[in-house]
């Protein structure tokens, strides 16, 4: 009996250990199979937002580019901006395809874009064949008031999102679908800084404003460093352009940065640690002390403001050439200051550097008035000026027409000899300073 009850206790033990054991096991597998379904989810989860934003972006640019089109009054200009629609459109409805979205109970988001593709390439047809393209025109107010109520829906959804208010997987209903809103938009329709104009326009560079100069070395860049923006540091050659000397190291206590030619020693970008004090803002001021700075950095005298833009305590003022009342966009200077006590916190000349030299321009055949004529009845024009503004390649000499139409601010370029539309860019107020698109 005393070896039975032996026997019995030690297949018990092994019970208890094989048990124990197989509880341990399922513990640990049951444990991986969450983990790895809230690794999925958590998977999910972010290739859904990335494509939400990314499908955000693309009707913002559609948005953008139809209220273009209502400024628009060239054949030519109107065949790019609606091929730009029909980009952006298509490239939302690829990513919209691909999310389990139902924004719309009756029509749909995808349905909606592929509309606007539709038209889009339609409406270029249109124009490319030389047919009457009036009633394509005559819905492109209709067609951008749905897109900005599309995109108005998506601003809501995003901001949901950034504030951490909004789950998309928990959005999702039992037929697999995300509804983010309810209602209906359909089109009907015959058988798209912080910065203002131009201010990216730069090609590869080639450094026009110093040709001819003297080369410098580098204890002489140190030394412009030092004297014109209080960095001191090391001059050495700048990685990927050869043409250029950086400077990296302190001003005033805080990390800088200094790139310039070696040709004549020119400042090309600053950057300066810091940021604002806070204080009120005044644009003439910081304008003044924008034109100081490019003076003592060295830059044409010819500078005059022509952009103001301001973000989260800090002023961006963009300087273009005036001569003899024609403002010259290619040669811009961005000087970036503190608001409140108009601090320095960074340049970006670039443009200016590779652009900058004496140029000749065809005679102003057009009158002011002309211009304004040529331009889309449904503009109110408020200022015209001449300029030279980049064109691919080259430059164009025209008339800007500064103008709104129902709320909306748009800059109009029309060629100052021909008289022709070379480009419509729009004024956006995004809520973090504006910008032209």
């Amino acid at each position: 009996m005393k070896t039975k009850s032996k026997v019995l206790a030690a297949l018990a033990v092994v019970l208890i250990l094989a048990m124990t054991g197989v509880i341990i096991w399922l513990s640990v597998w049951v444990g991986k199979e969450k983990s790895a379904a809230e690794s999925s989810r958590t998977e999910t989860r972010n290739a859904y937002t990335y494509a939400l934003y990314d499908s955000y972006d693309c009707v913002k640019a559609v948005e953008n580019n139809l209220s273009k089109l209502l400024a628009s009054d060239s054949k030519a200009e109107n065949i790019s901006i609606a091929a730009d629609i029909y980009k952006d459109a298509t490239a939302a409805a690829e990513i919209v395809g691909k999310l389990p979205v139902e924004m719309y109970k009756h029509e749909g988001l995808l349905k909606f874009l592929n509309q606007v593709g539709d038209f889009s390439a339609s409406y270029i047809r249109a124009l490319g064949s030389g047919a009457d393209a009036r009633a394509y025109e005559d819905s492109i107010e209709e067609i951008f008031a749905a897109s900005e109520n599309v995109r108005q829906i998506l601003d809501d959804v995003i901001a949901g999102i950034d504030s951490g208010d909004f789950s998309l997987m928990e959005q999702i209903d039992e037929q697999g679908y995300i509804t983010l809103t309810e209602g209906e938009t359909s089109i009907d329709y015959p058988s798209i800084i912080y910065d203002g104009p131009f201010s990216d326009a730069v090609e590869k560079p080639q450094w026009k404003a110093v040709q001819g100069l003297r080369e410098i070395d580098g204890a002489e860049a140190e030394r412009i460093a030092r004297d014109k923006l209080g960095i001191k540091g090391k001059a050495e050659p700048l990685s990927g352009d050869e043409a250029l000397f950086a400077v990296q190291g302190e001003a005033e206590g805080g990390d800088a940065y200094v790139s310039m030619t070696k040709r004549g020693g020119l400042i090309v970008n600053v950057m300066i640690g810091g940021g604002s004090e806070g204080g009120k803002s005044d644009e003439k001021a910081a304008e003044a002390a924008a034109l100081k700075y490019a003076e003592k950095l060295g830059y044409d005298s010819s500078l005059a403001p022509v952009w103001y833009n301001e973000v989260g305590g800090e002023a961006i003022i963009n300087l273009a050439p005036v001569v003899r009342g024609v403002v010259y966009y290619p040669d811009l200077v961005k000087i970036k200051l503190s608001v409140g006590d108009y601090k320095l916190l960074g340049v970006e000349a670039c443009a200016y550097c590779t652009n900058h030299r004496d140029r000749t321009h065809p005679e102003v055949v057009m009158t002011e008035a002309s211009a304004k004529s040529c331009a889309s009845k449904r503009l109110t024009v408020t200022n015209v000026r001449l300029a030279i503004i980049p064109f691919g390649n080259s430059e164009r000499f025209c008339y800007q027409l500064s103008a709104t139409y129902k709320g909306l601010d748009y800059f109009v370029y029309l060629d100052a000899v021909t008289g022709e539309q070379v480009r419509v860019l729009r004024v956006i107020d995004g809520g973090q300073g504006k910008e032209v698109v």
